[in-house]
């Protein structure tokens, strides 16, 4: 990536309301009519990821564009709707915008439901920061830009009985999501695995604010450590709450706490209220990476939006550009040629790396353990699959 990218402008991002508050339209002006479309879908709060997006459509851009077309990015972030808003954009943007291919959504409850909107259009999907395994189920048309829970889960156990040398640990998840389930229970069955213990097991409601009485239970059995399935907002009062109790380990120290990705947000970190100190969690890539086209897109990233992009923003950027590696290497638009390509990728390095997918497209990369120092996420190790 080179550095005259910094001169480009991202600023002429039009952010446009289309109907309702919790949803809106990203939209790129082109200097000529005819496009290449791309989907991309963003669900929550995550309203940076179009960015690493965007990155990547301009790179390809600047190149003459994609099999000699300018690419356009029409995105949608659907802050606030469920998994059926994602539906209804992902719908529109396949039968009205022609898109070529979806890129996202980054939320596992939102991908399950839209991967089979794709898979039945015969459009090529590729999720960015979903991580359940069960996203890509509906089809060959589906594929994953991240790690799964199932490789994450496993990474945190070995983290916590390896390194940190825990043997038991307790766990709080909010129910009926498909990502905090699933890396709940694969963190915990791995840990058990393992000859760790699991000595509870609480589970809370979406939006909930008051945890005294789940971290109370948990308090009384001392864990090592406390793996909390869930997102930013609800895992700033659990820790809060749990340092206030106090959760301590057997020995009298405070119990460690455990996440996963979804912790990888300025929304955690920047909350004073958060007790996050001296924790753990897995993410995607590290910013602090000295690997030369990942050291690019930091800096350029860095020089353009003058922040530090998030794992989310990297993966987000990486979807695009195997996309592009794939049509490329199609050396056409046919939707099953580019869905033959991408099952074929190899050795992609980008923000991150993938050095094949399986059978399920489920990549083979690897993740970074952070821990929070100072109140920022600092980079631990990186495991290998």
């Amino acid at each position: 990536m080179q550095k005259f990218l910094v001169l480009i402008s991202f600023s002429v991002l039009l952010v446009i309301s289309i109907g309702c508050d919790s949803i809106q339209k990203i939209v790129t002006p082109q200097q000529q009519e005819e496009t290449l479309k791309i989907g991309f879908v963003v669900a929550g709060e995550r309203v940076t990821y179009p960015n690493g997006a965007e990155m990547a459509v301009t790179e390809i851009n600047q190149r003459g564009g994609l099999l000699g077309t300018p690419v356009e990015l029409i995105g949608h972030i659907n802050k606030e709707g469920g998994p059926e808003v994602s539906i209804q954009i992902a719908e529109r943007l396949i039968v009205e915008d022609k898109i070529i291919a979806l890129i996202g959504p980054n939320r596992s409850s939102h991908a399950v439901v839209v991967g089979p909107i794709a898979q039945r259009h015969g459009i090529p999907m590729i999720t960015t920061t979903a991580t359940n395994p069960n996203v890509t189920n509906a089809g060959n048309f589906v594929f994953m830009a991240s790690f799964t829970d199932s490789f994450q889960g496993a990474v945190m156990a070995q983290f916590a009985k390896a390194d940190l040398g825990a043997s038991t640990a307790a766990v709080i998840t909010q129910s009926g999501d498909l990502y905090t389930e699933g890396i709940s229970e694969f963190f915990a069955r791995n840990f058990s695995g393992l000859g760790g213990e699991i000595v509870a097991r609480e589970f809370y409601e979406g939006e909930m604010s008051d945890f005294t009485a789940e971290l109370t239970r948990i308090a009384d059995l001392q864990p090592d450590a406390l793996f909390i399935a869930g997102f930013v907002q609800e895992t700033s009062l659990i820790t809060q709450r749990a340092r206030a109790i106090p959760l301590l380990n057997p020995d009298g120290e405070p119990t460690i706490f455990l996440g996963a990705d979804s912790w990888d947000s300025e929304l955690l970190f920047n909350n004073e209220d958060a007790e996050v100190e001296g924790s753990f969690f897995s993410g995607h890539f590290s910013p602090e990476t000295d690997e030369p086209i990942a050291r690019a897109f930091v800096d350029t990233y860095e020089a353009i939006y003058e922040s530090t992009p998030t794992g989310g923003i990297g993966v987000s950027y990486d979807a695009v550009k195997l996309l592009f590696n794939a049509v490329e290497r199609a050396g056409s638009l046919a939707p099953e040629k580019i869905r033959a390509q991408l099952a074929a990728t190899e050795n992609y390095i980008g923000a991150t790396t993938i050095a094949s997918y399986d059978e399920n497209r489920h990549p083979t990369k690897s993740a970074v353990i952070f821990t929070i120092k100072d109140g920022e996420k600092r980079f631990h190790k990186q495991i290998d699959p």
